[in-house]
């Protein structure tokens, strides 16, 4: 059993704080930055069956320099597996830069000139996690002129890891549960139509048609189409059925990007850091890049 405080405490805050995929990545950097002494933490999710991805950071940077580091990655990202991202590589390992190269062979490289070290960035430490659709990236950085990191810090970090994929399940289905009745009836039958969705929703809450036909301004008859055709698209005839289903009705056959749903309910939540653009090539991942200025 680990007996680590510092580790220990960082679980437990990990664990309480019952985050969504919005709030994750903040409590990420927060924890990270404590459990390894970094400058800079970051964050990256691909979901491969779209390509699509989001790659957060624990400090601001300039959106050109982070583009100009994102195409630099890619063009050399294929020269090692530690740089791939390759899961047969990583397994459940935290992996150091100085576990793969010395400091002089770090310093020659094309990822370093070109994507670190014009960042002021030298120190890398990771983990790789797989979840389904999903990869994940949680990296840590240090600045020019730090310490690698030590062998104390790599096993935080590699215990860490275990604990954060079981948050992040955890925190897909949170917001999966938050998908409002609308959203989800819409994501798991996408042949209904928006007026069918609002009708359905309606009835969920226990209206009946005549009060559905005054809030939606239109003819009982229009009413009763759209039930007839609601009923059609999910099969059943039973209002009650009907009612069960929009609140209870898995919303996915297949995950999606999940950060990218429009949930009303995340508007009031702190916002992290905004995603670079999508990329849809995972040789492209990666967000450890330091400002020249150091951690802001």
């Amino acid at each position: 059993m680990n007996t680590d405080p510092l580790l220990l405490q960082e679980i437990v805050r990990l664990y309480e704080a019952e985050p969504d995929l919005l709030t994750l990545p903040p409590l990420l950097f927060e924890s990270v930055t404590r459990l390894t002494d970094s400058d800079v933490v970051g964050w990256t999710e691909v979901h491969h069956r779209s390509g699509e991805l989001r790659a957060l950071l624990s400090i601001e940077e300039d959106p050109a320099r982070r583009a100009t580091a994102f195409q630099a990655y890619a063009r050399h990202a294929g020269s090692h597996p530690f740089w791939q991202k390759d899961p047969a590589f990583f397994g459940e390992r935290a992996v150091r830069e100085s576990d793969v190269f010395t400091d002089e062979e770090f310093m020659a490289l094309p990822m370093a000139r070109e994507v670190f070290l014009p960042s002021n960035a030298h120190r890398i430490m990771g983990v790789l996690m797989l979840h389904g659709e999903y990869s994940l990236d949680l990296s840590a950085h240090r600045v020019v002129g730090r310490p690698a990191y030590s062998d104390a810090e790599r096993d935080r970090l590699q215990i860490y890891r275990g604990h954060v994929l079981r948050a992040y399940r955890q925190a897909q289905q949170r917001t999966v549960d938050k998908l409002p009745a609308a959203d989800r009836l819409r994501y798991a039958f996408p042949e209904l139509t928006q007026r069918q969705v609002e009708v359905a929703v309606w009835i969920a809450e226990g209206n009946s048609n005549d009060a559905i036909a005054n809030a939606m301004s239109v003819s009982l008859d229009t009413v009763k189409a759209h039930l007839k055709a609601i009923f059609s698209k999910i099969g059943t005839d039973s209002r009650l059925a009907l009612a069960k289903l929009v609140h209870t009705v898995p919303p996915f056959s297949q995950m999606p990007p999940l950060w990218k749903l429009p949930l009303a309910t995340w508007k009031t939540q702190s916002t992290p850091r905004l995603p670079v653009e999508t990329l849809r090539a995972k040789a492209q991942i990666e967000s450890g890049v330091v400002p020249e200025s150091g951690p802001g």
